[in-house]
C-alpha cells in the first residue's frame, strides 16, 4: 500500500497561496525518505491554472546560483530526484481554479507576484492575461500552446479566458472559488467548469506539460468540477445548459417531465426558460421548476468529463513512451465519486470533517475505492486540524497526531503525513508536524507494511447505496460550501456540511465503537455505473447491513432476494426501496432473513447506537469501550493481522490512557499455531493463543496504547 505525504510545503506564518506551491529543496527530499514516503500528493505542477508559461518556469526554469547553494531546484528536477529514491510525485491539477493574480510588472519584468512590494502599479496577470499576450515578457505567446487559439461551443475565439471557463449564476455572473482565495487583495479565482470544452483543451495542456516535465502520477482535485456549483445554486452557463438539453433528449417520451411537454427541445436553453418566468439568481433553486433534473443532468456528466481527461492522460503518456498513474480528490468519497473510480489508480481523499476519532470514515472509503489505495489527507474546515496544529507547536498533542496516522493504517488506507499542508485560507500557517515525530509515525508504518493491505476476511458488510444519497442530495443538499440562498423549512440536518445521509454514517460509527469489524460495498447509481455486487458476491458474508436504502433498484433487490434465499441474513435499518412496489419491496422486508430497526437520529443515545451493533457479529469479537476500533486485515498465505485502535486520550495528561488486558476472540474458517504483538516503539512480543470451548482462539493483549497488530500465523517466526 502507498505511504503518502501531503506535501504543500507551505510556509509557517504565511497564507496559503493557491495555486502556486513553494519552490522545492532537496532537503525536502531528505525529509522524505526519513519518513518513509512512496507517493506525495497536492506535491507540485500546479500554476497551470495561471498560466502556461508559468507551470513551464515551475517545471523547468532556471534557479539562481545564490538558490542553488540552498539546494533548490526546479519541480522537474525534483520529480527526477525522488524517482532515483522510489518516491512518486503526483502532480496537481485544480480542475475548480482559474486565477489572476496581482503582479508588479516594470519593463517586462516581475518585480512582485501576488504579495506587494510598491515597485510598481499594480495589474493582473493570469488566464485572460495569458490569453491576449499581455503577461510578462518571459511568457511565451497563447499561440505557443494553441496555435489555432482555443474557439468555446458558441463558435467564438476566446479572449476573456478567465471568465469563459468559469461557472455562472443565473444572472450571469461568474462564482468565485473562495475556499482557495487568500485574504491577500487583488487575488482572484473564478469556480472553472469541466462542462466547458475551452476548460477540458486547456486542462490538457496543463497534463501534457507534467507529464513533459517527468510526472510519474498525475492528480485531478476537484473531481466534482461542473457539481460543486449548486452549493451556489447550480451553474447556469451554456455548456451546463447545453449538458441539459442532451439529459433531456435522450430520456424516454414517458420520462420527459411535463413542464416541457410540447417544447422543442433541441434548441431548450434552461437559463433564458428560467428567467423568461422571471426566476432570478439569489432565490433558493430547489423552487426551480426541473431543478433536480438538472442536478442529476450534471452529476450524470461527472465521469464522463472526468473520464476525457484521465484517458487523455494515458494517451499522450504513453505517445511519449512514459507511463502515468491517475489519481483523483474524492473529497468525502461521496456517492457521484462512484462511477469513475476504475478511471483512476489511487483514491486521494481530503476529508471534509477531520475529527480527533472517525475510523468508520476510512471503513467506507477503503470499500468505495473497490480494491485501490486510499491516501486521505486532512481537511481544515472542522477547525481541529489547526488545533492540532498549534498544540504540536508547543509539543502537546503528540498521541492525537499519532491517532490521526494510525487509524487510517488500521483500518486499511493510508493517511498522509502533513509536511506544510493546507490549513484553509482562514489561517496565515501551514500544517507541519515536528519532524521527529513525523519521522516516527512515517517509519512505523513503513515497518508495519507486510501486515497492512486494503483486503479483509470480515463477514459482515454494510451496504452504501450511491442513489439513496444522491437523491437526498438533488432534494434537500445545498452543496459542501453551505447556503448562499434563502434555506427551506427542515432542513436544519441536510444543510450541514458533513455527509447529509446521516443515518449511514451513524450506523457505520455504531459497529466502529462497539469493536465490530465490516466491509462496505457500494451499490452503484445504474444511470451511471451500471452492475454492482451479486448475489454470489454478498455469499461470502454472514450478515449484510443496509442502512436507509430507499433508493435501491429492482436489480439490487433482486440479488438480495437471493442472497436471503441462500441464508444470508439482513439488517435492514430505516426505510426500503420505496419505489418498487409493496408487494415487490415485501420479499426482503418480510424475509424470515431478515431484521428491521429504525434508522438512528442524528441524536440517538449511545445504548441505541450500541442495541444496533448488538445485531453484528463478525470475525472479531473485543470491546474498546467505545474509545477504539478494530479491522482484520487479510495477508499471504491465509494468514491475518489484527489491528486495533486505542483512541482513549485525555487532555489532562496529555495521552492515551493504555487499555489493560483487553481480550480478543478470533472466529476464523482456520485455526493458527502462533501470534506476535507488534507496537510502537517496542520489537515484536509472542503472544499465548486458547480455544474457547465453541472453537473460537483467542489471547489477550497486556497494554493496548494507540495502536497495536496482532500477526495471526501457521508458525512461529
Amino acid at each position: 500500500m502507498e505511504r503518502g505525504v501531503y506535501f504543500d510545503g507551505w510556509y509557517r506564518n504565511s497564507w496559503n497561496i493557491h495555486p502556486t506551491l513553494p519552490p522545492r529543496r532537496l532537503q525536502m527530499l531528505e525529509d522524505l525518505e526519513e519518513m518513509g514516503a512512496t507517493a506525495l500528493v497536492w506535491a507540485g505542477l500546479g500554476g497551470g491554472v495561471i498560466s502556461l508559461p508559468y507551470l513551464e518556469d515551475e517545471a523547468f526554469g532556471e534557479i539562481p546560483e545564490r538558490f542553488r547553494t540552498y539546494g533548490y531546484v526546479n519541480d522537474s528536477e525534483f520529480i527526477a530526484h525522488c524517482r532515483e529514491a522510489g518516491i512518486d510525485l503526483f502532480a496537481i491539477v485544480f480542475q475548480m481554479q482559474a486565477w489572476g493574480v496581482p503582479a508588479e510588472i516594470v519593463e517586462g519584468q516581475v518585480k512582485a507576484l501576488v504579495e506587494r512590494r510598491g515597485t510598481a502599479p499594480v495589474s493582473e496577470i493570469g488566464l485572460t492575461a495569458f490569453a491576449n499576450d499581455d503577461g510578462p515578457a518571459n511568457w511565451k505567446p497563447f499561440a505557443h500552446y494553441f496555435p489555432k487559439g482555443l474557439t468555446n461551443s458558441a463558435g467564438e475565439r476566446v479572449t476573456d479566458l478567465q471568465r469563459e471557463v468559469a461557472s455562472h449564476g443565473l444572472d450571469g455572473e461568474p462564482y468565485h472559488t473562495i475556499w482557495v482565495e487568500a485574504p491577500l487583495e487583488g487575488m482572484s479565482s473564478y469556480l472553472a467548469d469541466r462542462n466547458n470544452p475551452v476548460w477540458r483543451e486547456y486542462l490538457k495542456a496543463i497534463i501534457r506539460l507534467q507529464i513533459d516535465a517527468g510526472a510519474p502520477g498525475v492528480q485531478l482535485d476537484e473531481a466534482n468540477s461542473s457539481h460543486l456549483a449548486f452549493g451556489w445554486g447550480g451553474c447556469f452557463c451554456r455548456d451546463c445548459c447545453l449538458v441539459f438539453r442532451a439529459w433531456l433528449l435522450a430520456q424516454p417520451a414517458e420520462k420527459v417531465p411535463a413542464e416541457v411537454a410540447g417544447v422543442d427541445l433541441t434548441t431548450f436553453d434552461y437559463r433564458a426558460w428560467l428567467l423568461a418566468r422571471g426566476h432570478r439568481q439569489g432565490e433558493n433553486p430547489r423552487t426551480f421548476p426541473l431543478y433536480e433534473q438538472y442536478w442529476w443532468a450534471i452529476m450524470a456528466n461527472l465521469h464522463v468529463t472526468s473520464r476525457e481527461l484521465s484517458d487523455y492522460a494515458r494517451v499522450y503518456a504513453a505517445s511519449q513512451g512514459k507511463r502515468v498513474r491517475l489519481g483523483s480528490n474524492f473529497f468525502n468519497c461521496d456517492a457521484y465519486y462512484d462511477a469513475f473510480i476504475d478511471d483512476v489508480d489511487m483514491i486521494v481523499t481530503e476529508t471534509a470533517y477531520t475529527l480527533p476519532y472517525q475510523p468508520w470514515f476510512y471503513r467506507h472509503c477503503v470499500g468505495f475505492a473497490r480494491g485501490k489505495d486510499v491516501i486521505a489527507v486532512e481537511g481544515p474546515y472542522s477547525g481541529e486540524v489547526e488545533r492540532l496544529n498549534n498544540q504540536l507547536k508547543v509539543g502537546k498533542a503528540y498521541d492525537l497526531f499519532r491517532i490521526s496516522i494510525f487509524e487510517a493504517n488500521a483500518m486499511g488506507a493510508n493517511m498522509a503525513l502533513p509536511y506544510g499542508s493546507w490549513l484553509g485560507t482562514g489561517a496565515k500557517d501551514a500544517y507541519w508536524a515536528p519532524r521527529d515525530l513525523a519521522v516516527e509515525t512515517g517509519q512505523f508504518i513503513k515497518a508495519v507494511a507486510p501486515y497492512t493491505t486494503n483486503v479483509s476476511p470480515h463477514r459482515t458488510a454494510v451496504l452504501f447505496t450511491a442513489r439513496s444519497q444522491l437523491l437526498t442530495y438533488a432534494r434537500s443538499h445545498p452543496g459542501e460550501h453551505g447556503d448562499f440562498f434563502p434555506g427551506l423549512p427542515g432542513d436544519e440536518i441536510n444543510n450541514q456540511m458533513i455527509n447529509p445521509f446521516t443515518p449511514y454514517w451513524l450506523t457505520l460509527e455504531a459497529l466502529s465503537r462497539a469493536g465490530k469489524t465490516y466491509d462496505v460495498i457500494t451499490l452503484p447509481e445504474e444511470s451511471v455505473r451500471p452492475g454492482g455486487p451479486t448475489a454470489a458476491d454478498l455469499s461470502r458474508y454472514s450478515t449484510v447491513v443496509l442502512p436507509v436504502g430507499f433508493g435501491v433498484s429492482a436489480t439490487q433487490h433482486a440479488e438480495l432476494v437471493k442472497y436471503l434465499d441462500d441464508g444470508g441474513r439482513l439488517v435492514l435499518v430505516g426505510e426500503y426501496a420505496t419505489d418498487l412496489p409493496d408487494e415487490v419491496r415485501a420479499e426482503v422486508s418480510n424475509h424470515p432473513g431478515t431484521t428491521f430497526v429504525a434508522a438512528p437520529a442524528p441524536d440517538a443515545s449511545a445504548a441505541e447506537l450500541a442495541g444496533l451493533a448488538g445485531l453484528v457479529n463478525d470475525v472479531v469479537d473485543v470491546d474498546l469501550g467505545g474509545t477504539g476500533a478494530a479491522s482484520v486485515h487479510a495477508l499471504a498465505g491465509g494468514e491475518v493481522a489484527i489491528h486495533l485502535l486505542n483512541v482513549d486520550y485525555r487532555a489532562e495528561t496529555d495521552g492515551v490512557t493504555p487499555k489493560r488486558d483487553v481480550r480478543v476472540t478470533v472466529r476464523l474458517d482456520r485455526a493458527f499455531s502462533s501470534a506476535k504483538l507488534i507496537v510502537p516503539g517496542a520489537a515484536p512480543q509472542p503472544l499465548g493463543l486458547t480455544v474457547t470451548p465453541d472453537g473460537a482462539q483467542s489471547f489477550t493483549v497486556d497494554s493496548l496504547g494507540v495502536y497495536a497488530i496482532i500477526h495471526l500465523m501457521d508458525c512461529p517466526r
